[in-house]
């Protein structure tokens, strides 16, 4: 009898120690696959979304991305993009930020935006502020999920803001944004152009 309770412990314990192997195996596998899984998640701080959509679109999209601060700890995207030497269109700029856009009870960050706005370059002088106006109105409504519009600096803006809940948001969608915005711009400068002669 204690012949067979020796054999069975020692069974036991390579049934354990098999269990941990499987066990770190799969913990192992499990964060290789959140490593590779390219997804935004809700974070507290200001600059750690930043920097997964940076490495997404240097990385995948050979974009060039500048890191700016607005303060030591919060980390905005800046890209620079190229104007259309055909059309006359000069080069803008795209920012990148995230926000929290809702915190719980305690203060946690719940749910946080990413703000995605195109910089024109193209100021709208006070004479021409009504036809620019009709024409980015216009504009508007046929985009539901972008906006336009002129900023106090009199720059002409382009809008688009992704929201990312506790499920997390794919971080392709970002650049799907960026490439959009892109697109929206090139199709409205004609128009601004001709509001503006």
């Amino acid at each position: 009898m204690a012949n067979f309770f020796f054999k069975e412990r020692a069974d036991m314990r390579k049934l354990m120690t098999m269990i941990a192997a499987v066990a770190c195996l799969t913990l192992w596998a499990g964060s290789t696959v959140r490593a590779d899984d390219d997804r935004l998640v809700v974070v507290q701080d200001e600059s750690s979304m930043e920097r997964v959509i940076e490495a997404n679109l240097k990385e995948k999209h050979q974009l060039t991305v500048n890191e700016k601060f607005a303060k030591p700890d919060d980390l905005y995207l800046d890209l620079p993009m190229k104007g259309d030497a055909v059309s006359g269109m000069p080069a803008f700029r795209i920012m990148i930020d995230t926000q929290p856009s809702n915190n719980n009870d305690n203060g946690q960050v719940m749910e946080r935006g990413v703000l995605i706005q195109l910089f024109t370059g193209i100021k709208v002088p006070a004479d021409k502020w009504e036809p620019v106006m009709r024409v980015i109105n216009n504009f508007n409504r046929g985009k539901i999920f972008s906006s336009t519009y002129i900023d106090q600096d009199t720059e002409i803006v382009l809008n688009w803001q992704l929201n990312v809940l506790a499920e997390g948001l794919p971080t392709e969608n970002v650049y799907d944004c960026v490439a959009r915005e892109d697109k929206l711009w090139r199709e409205l400068y004609p128009d601004v152009m001709a509001a503006l002669k």
